[in-house]
């Protein structure tokens, strides 16, 4: 699938499933900002990808958690390529921040300091809205653009040892379905990816009982987020599509009706909006 109109910046772009967007998005013909916080593990994504690719790739070191670093991106895209119109965030902190034995001892909810729930907050919460906002005000003069946020799947958010991760990228969610929903009609679409089980990254550590053998690969995340930033999913928006279940033998259009759901719990909350109102008290 040609990609060929999508500039994108790609968040957390050195990490397991950054490194698998950006050399997909690369490969279909896209031009890519790629950033992480690490200017080493951006330079080993660059030794890793295709030199034909380099010349359609630019790598910008940010911290997300800094106010500037949003127009420093986006400036840093429109410089590069002319334009950005696509973003992508795939970065994050995962519950190794808290705990290395989630399956056999996960720490409950009330044991967990108070510093981990500020960090994970400010970095799988308040960072992505902070450049998606920034994106999104540039991207409404072109009538066109895709925000795709990589989050987690329902039982991920639920589970015991979740704490602040959970909490966190359900935030991220509800504001996903939100901005689609404010941005309805505009040409610009906001989508929920998820990789729907656990993906084989760094961010995962090594845990007594766990087969890495079991984990997906990064590369299940590659045929539906091509689909989302490709115009054949113009109008697709506000929906949580689960990459494991995207079966690639079908066609397209097949595969994603297979393998999304409303976003942000919609048709839960339209179920509630039919209720009759219980009277004030």
């Amino acid at each position: 699938m040609r990609l060929n109109h999508v500039s994108a910046i790609v968040t957390g772009a050195a990490g397991g499933i950054g490194r698998a967007v950006v050399r997909a998005l690369l490969e279909s013909g896209a031009k890519v900002l790629a950033t992480d916080i690490d200017d080493a593990r951006l330079q080993g994504l660059k030794d890793s990808l295709a030199p034909d690719h380099h010349a359609r790739l630019r790598l910008m070191r940010a911290d997300l958690g800094d106010a500037g670093s949003p127009p420093r991106l986006l400036d840093g895209a429109e410089q590069a390529f002319g334009q950005a119109n696509a973003v992508v965030n795939s970065s994050g902190l995962g519950r190794a921040i808290y705990t290395r034995d989630l399956l056999t001892d996960p720490p409950p909810v009330w044991d967990i300091d108070f510093s981990a729930w500020h960090s994970m907050f400010d970095a799988n919460t308040m960072s992505p809205i902070r450049l998606i906002n920034a994106a999104v005000r540039r991207f409404r003069a072109g009538e066109w653009g895709r925000v795709i946020t990589i989050t987690t799947s329902l039982d991920h958010m639920l589970a015991n040892g979740s704490g602040p991760y959970g909490p966190s990228k359900a935030a991220l969610e509800a504001y996903t379905s939100i901005l689609a929903r404010e941005l309805s009609g505009s040409g610009i679409t906001a989508n929920v990816l998820v990789p729907g089980g656990t993906v084989d990254t760094p961010m995962v550590p090594d845990i007594p009982n766990l087969s890495r053998e079991s984990l997906l690969s990064p590369d299940v995340m590659i045929p539906p987020l091509q689909w989302l930033l490709s115009r054949d999913a113009d109008g697709v928006t506000c929906r949580r599509i689960r990459a494991n279940l995207w079966d690639t033998a079908l066609p397209p259009e097949a595969a994603y009706q297979a393998a999304s759901a409303p976003a942000g719990w919609w048709d839960l909350a339209a179920g509630q909006q039919r209720r009759p109102r219980m009277p004030a008290t």
